[in-house]
Protein backbone atom coordinates (compact mmCIF):
# COMPACT_ATOMS: atom_id res chain seq x y z
CA UNK A 1 0.00 0.00 0.00
CA UNK A 2 2.91 2.27 0.60
CA UNK A 3 4.20 1.76 -2.71
CA UNK A 4 1.03 2.70 -3.84
CA UNK A 5 0.67 6.06 -2.47
CA UNK A 6 4.63 6.81 -2.90
CA UNK A 7 3.95 6.33 -6.62
CA UNK A 8 0.90 8.32 -6.39
CA UNK A 9 2.54 11.08 -4.61
CA UNK A 10 5.49 11.13 -7.19
CA UNK A 11 2.99 11.72 -9.86
CA UNK A 12 1.03 14.29 -8.38
CA UNK A 13 3.97 16.36 -7.59
CA UNK A 14 5.08 16.30 -11.16
CA UNK A 15 1.01 17.70 -12.15
CA UNK A 16 1.38 20.11 -9.92
CA UNK A 17 5.03 21.68 -10.90
CA UNK A 18 3.83 21.52 -14.36
CA UNK A 19 0.56 23.20 -13.62
CA UNK A 20 2.04 26.83 -13.16
CA UNK A 21 3.99 26.42 -16.89
CA UNK A 22 1.01 25.33 -18.33
CA UNK A 23 -1.44 27.39 -16.76
CA UNK A 24 0.89 29.96 -18.91
CA UNK A 25 1.54 28.35 -21.86
CA UNK A 26 -1.76 27.56 -22.47
CA UNK A 27 -4.29 30.39 -21.93
CA UNK A 28 -6.45 29.11 -24.84
CA UNK A 29 -7.57 25.96 -22.92
CA UNK A 30 -10.68 25.96 -21.11
CA UNK A 31 -9.21 24.53 -18.13
CA UNK A 32 -5.84 25.53 -18.91
CA UNK A 33 -4.00 22.66 -18.95
CA UNK A 34 -4.83 20.97 -16.04
CA UNK A 35 -6.24 18.05 -16.82
CA UNK A 36 -2.87 17.43 -19.03
CA UNK A 37 -0.34 18.91 -16.24
CA UNK A 38 0.71 15.13 -14.46
CA UNK A 39 1.48 13.28 -18.32
CA UNK A 40 3.14 16.81 -19.10
CA UNK A 41 5.23 16.64 -15.72
CA UNK A 42 6.35 13.17 -16.33
CA UNK A 43 7.67 14.70 -19.70
CA UNK A 44 9.12 17.35 -18.93
CA UNK A 45 11.78 16.12 -16.28
CA UNK A 46 11.87 12.63 -18.57
CA UNK A 47 12.94 14.71 -21.81
CA UNK A 48 15.73 17.20 -19.59
CA UNK A 49 16.82 13.69 -17.79
CA UNK A 50 16.95 11.66 -21.08
CA UNK A 51 19.17 14.77 -22.89
CA UNK A 52 21.14 15.41 -19.59
CA UNK A 53 22.04 11.71 -19.44
CA UNK A 54 22.54 11.11 -23.12
CA UNK A 55 25.56 13.26 -23.23
CA UNK A 56 27.89 10.44 -21.06
CA UNK A 57 28.92 13.83 -18.98
CA UNK A 58 25.81 13.57 -16.44
CA UNK A 59 24.52 10.31 -15.11
CA UNK A 60 21.36 8.27 -15.27
CA UNK A 61 20.92 9.02 -11.28
CA UNK A 62 18.26 9.42 -8.68
CA UNK A 63 20.30 12.49 -7.70
CA UNK A 64 20.36 13.75 -11.31
CA UNK A 65 16.35 13.05 -11.43
CA UNK A 66 15.98 14.91 -8.36
CA UNK A 67 17.93 18.31 -9.38
CA UNK A 68 15.82 18.17 -12.78
CA UNK A 69 12.43 17.94 -10.42
CA UNK A 70 13.95 20.91 -8.40
CA UNK A 71 14.72 22.99 -11.61
CA UNK A 72 11.36 22.41 -12.78
CA UNK A 73 10.31 23.28 -9.15
CA UNK A 74 12.05 26.41 -9.21
CA UNK A 75 10.28 27.35 -12.37
CA UNK A 76 7.08 26.50 -11.27
CA UNK A 77 7.21 28.63 -7.74
CA UNK A 78 8.20 31.38 -10.13
CA UNK A 79 5.39 31.55 -12.24
CA UNK A 80 3.47 30.60 -9.56
CA UNK A 81 4.74 34.04 -7.41
CA UNK A 82 4.59 35.67 -11.29
CA UNK A 83 0.59 34.68 -11.70
CA UNK A 84 -0.80 33.95 -8.37
CA UNK A 85 -3.58 35.80 -8.54
CA UNK A 86 -4.94 34.52 -11.53
CA UNK A 87 -4.15 31.02 -10.76
CA UNK A 88 -6.26 31.68 -7.32
CA UNK A 89 -8.80 32.81 -9.75
CA UNK A 90 -8.88 29.99 -11.87
CA UNK A 91 -8.53 27.55 -8.93
CA UNK A 92 -11.83 29.35 -6.79
CA UNK A 93 -13.70 29.47 -10.32
CA UNK A 94 -12.95 26.07 -11.83
CA UNK A 95 -12.66 24.02 -8.74
CA UNK A 96 -15.52 21.94 -9.78
CA UNK A 97 -13.48 20.23 -12.81
CA UNK A 98 -10.66 20.37 -10.87
CA UNK A 99 -12.33 18.14 -8.18
CA UNK A 100 -14.08 16.02 -10.69
CA UNK A 101 -10.56 15.73 -12.69
CA UNK A 102 -8.74 14.84 -9.90
CA UNK A 103 -11.35 11.90 -8.74
CA UNK A 104 -11.56 10.43 -11.99
CA UNK A 105 -8.16 10.03 -11.77
CA UNK A 106 -7.86 8.65 -8.41
CA UNK A 107 -11.13 6.35 -9.00
CA UNK A 108 -9.40 4.97 -12.62
CA UNK A 109 -6.01 4.64 -10.99
CA UNK A 110 -7.27 2.74 -8.22
CA UNK A 111 -9.57 0.63 -9.83
CA UNK A 112 -6.53 -0.58 -12.00
CA UNK A 113 -4.23 -0.77 -8.87
CA UNK A 114 -6.76 -3.31 -7.58
CA UNK A 115 -7.38 -5.45 -10.70
CA UNK A 116 -3.45 -5.12 -10.90
CA UNK A 117 -3.67 -6.71 -7.30
CA UNK A 118 -5.61 -9.39 -8.39
CA UNK A 119 -2.77 -9.93 -11.51
CA UNK A 120 0.39 -8.66 -10.78
CA UNK A 121 2.04 -11.51 -12.45
CA UNK A 122 4.29 -9.85 -15.39
CA UNK A 123 4.33 -13.44 -17.57
CA UNK A 124 2.14 -12.24 -20.20
CA UNK A 125 3.19 -11.74 -23.94
CA UNK A 126 5.35 -9.01 -23.74
CA UNK A 127 5.52 -8.25 -20.19
CA UNK A 128 8.87 -10.02 -19.55
CA UNK A 129 10.69 -7.70 -22.29
CA UNK A 130 8.97 -4.80 -20.82
CA UNK A 131 10.72 -5.20 -17.21
CA UNK A 132 13.54 -6.18 -18.38
CA UNK A 133 13.71 -2.80 -20.57
CA UNK A 134 12.42 -0.82 -17.39
CA UNK A 135 15.33 -2.36 -15.62
CA UNK A 136 17.68 -1.51 -18.24
CA UNK A 137 16.89 2.13 -18.30
CA UNK A 138 16.82 2.51 -14.75
CA UNK A 139 19.96 0.99 -14.07
CA UNK A 140 22.02 2.25 -16.71
CA UNK A 141 24.63 4.77 -16.17
CA UNK A 142 24.03 6.60 -19.45
CA UNK A 143 21.40 6.52 -22.16
CA UNK A 144 21.14 4.95 -24.75
CA UNK A 145 20.95 1.61 -22.07
CA UNK A 146 22.46 -1.31 -23.02
CA UNK A 147 20.44 -3.88 -24.50
CA UNK A 148 18.68 -6.91 -22.05
CA UNK A 149 18.82 -9.19 -24.86
CA UNK A 150 21.78 -8.85 -26.98
CA UNK A 151 24.69 -8.43 -24.76
CA UNK A 152 27.43 -5.39 -25.64
CA UNK A 153 25.14 -3.68 -27.39
CA UNK A 154 23.06 -0.86 -26.56
CA UNK A 155 19.17 -0.22 -27.55
CA UNK A 156 18.28 0.88 -30.83
CA UNK A 157 15.27 1.77 -30.71
CA UNK A 158 12.33 3.61 -28.66
CA UNK A 159 13.05 3.45 -24.51
CA UNK A 160 11.51 6.72 -23.75
CA UNK A 161 8.40 5.17 -21.85
CA UNK A 162 10.32 3.10 -19.93
CA UNK A 163 12.61 6.20 -18.81
CA UNK A 164 9.39 7.88 -17.79
CA UNK A 165 8.49 5.49 -15.74
CA UNK A 166 11.47 4.43 -14.41
CA UNK A 167 11.82 8.30 -13.17
CA UNK A 168 8.66 8.01 -11.65
CA UNK A 169 9.64 4.47 -9.93
CA UNK A 170 12.50 5.99 -8.81
CA UNK A 171 11.30 9.05 -7.40
CA UNK A 172 8.73 6.77 -5.52
CA UNK A 173 11.28 4.33 -4.22
CA UNK A 174 9.80 1.26 -5.54
CA UNK A 175 11.08 -1.45 -6.95
CA UNK A 176 10.68 -1.58 -10.84
CA UNK A 177 8.60 -4.67 -10.68
CA UNK A 178 6.06 -2.57 -8.62
CA UNK A 179 6.88 0.24 -10.47
CA UNK A 180 6.09 -1.42 -13.72
CA UNK A 181 2.72 -2.95 -12.36
CA UNK A 182 1.90 1.25 -11.65
CA UNK A 183 3.33 2.34 -14.61
CA UNK A 184 0.26 -0.18 -16.39
CA UNK A 185 -2.67 1.06 -13.72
Amino acid sequence: MLDVVSWLLAIELLGLLALPILFVLTPWLPDRGFTIAKPIGMLMVAYVFWVAASTSLIPNSLPTLLVIVAALAGVSIWLWWRHQQRLMEYLRREWRIVLLVELVFLGVFLLWVVIKTYDGGINHTEQPMDLAFLNATVVSTEFPPDDPWLAGEKVSYYYFGYLMFGGVTRMAGVVTSVGYNLALA
